[in-house]
């Protein structure tokens, strides 16, 4: 991540905002550096088995791919790799906003 790009330093400031207001802890971030490559998306899902992380924030679906059928299911595929779930931040007009995992009964976060 560049330290002075302002649009990466406002998604890496909604992501802890929605980390600390879901209970959540960042531990790191991955970003994507070329555009249509998966380096960022492979590196995250090795790291998350590794160290046992099963919650994964992104700032949209479309930070796991660009395009929508493919991101659906990179996010789905990350989700069955790490057997957790992954957080929305901001969704898209088609994508339901991310309950609060107040209003999830039994949920671990």
């Amino acid at each position: 991540m560049s330290d002075d790009d302002p649009t990466e330093r406002q998604r890496v400031a909604a992501i802890a905002a929605f980390a600390e207001r879901e209970g959540f802890t960042v531990s790191l971030v991955f970003v994507e550096t070329r555009w249509q490559r998966t380096l960022a998306l492979n590196a995250m899902t090795a790291y998350c088995q590794r160290h046992d992380v099963r919650n994964v924030i992104v700032p949209t679906i479309e930070h796991l791919n660009t395009l929508p059928g493919i991101a659906e299911l990179s996010k789905e595929l990350l989700e069955q790799d790490i057997g957790g779930h992954v957080w929305i931040v901001a969704p898209t007009e088609e994508e339901p906003s991310c309950q609060s995992s107040a209003a999830k009964d039994g949920e671990p976060r």
